[in-house]
């Protein structure tokens, strides 16, 4: 009678463990729903990115030309670290269904570990911008990686989106990305003198830039 009752238990189990570890598949429309969700997720976050690192470059143009204190520089400093920490932490935190096609939750994923990495390296070159250990070069290299991940978190971004058939593969949203060049985004913000410690400055490729 034991062996029956554990038995059972046993079948119980098991059937609940398959339940939930096998999602129902999502449907055409769903998967869409749940792609285009994801993209608007990120997209969010590249807004307050951006919004945070014009604000943090502003302040570095001033200091750099005397115009803003050494206050309001650490300020601004902190200000970009914590909005870069706080959004790879929100990253992170983003839910992918297990009910998407296993090709695109892997894209998704590779994405989201992409732009949680970027984030965590601009927040990393928010420090040292005022650290007279590093210079000013290696400020920009850790911008210019930066750049980098972000713009594979963009590309992964995008074979999701065509995987779910949100966009046509080669349409102008992908030509964009391929013709992006990563030194140039970085070159864009960062101040010319990268020999003076005071003219630091960040980079931005944003993912609203490739749609």
């Amino acid at each position: 009678m034991r062996q029956a009752l554990l038995a059972v238990l046993l079948m119980v189990v098991m059937v609940l463990s398959a339940c939930s570890n096998n999602s129902a598949p999502a449907s055409h429309e769903e998967v869409q729903e749940k792609v285009q969700s994801f993209y608007n997720e990120m997209t969010k976050f590249d807004q307050m990115g951006k919004s945070s690192l014009d604000a943090f470059n502003t302040t570095l143009t001033s200091f750099s030309s005397g115009k803003a204190t050494d206050k309001e520089l650490e300020k601004a400093i902190d200000q970009f670290q914590d909005t870069a920490s706080d959004i790879a932490d929100e990253v992170k935190d983003v839910k992918i269904s297990k009910s998407l096609p296993e090709n695109i939750q892997k894209l998704l994923k590779d994405s989201m570990i992409a732009f949680q990495s970027a984030y965590s390296i601009k927040e990393q070159a928010s420090k040292s911008a005022a650290s007279p250990d590093v210079t000013a070069d290696e400020f920009k290299d850790m911008n210019q990686q930066a750049d980098v991940a972000m713009l594979y978190g963009i590309s992964k971004l995008n074979e999701a989106r065509v995987a779910a058939g949100l966009i046509e593969k080669g349409s102008a949203a992908e030509e964009t990305l391929s013709g992006t060049d990563t030194s140039t985004a970085a070159d864009t913000q960062a101040n010319t003198d990268t020999k003076d410690k005071n003219t630091k400055s960040g980079s931005g490729t944003s993912v609203t830039d490739v749609k």
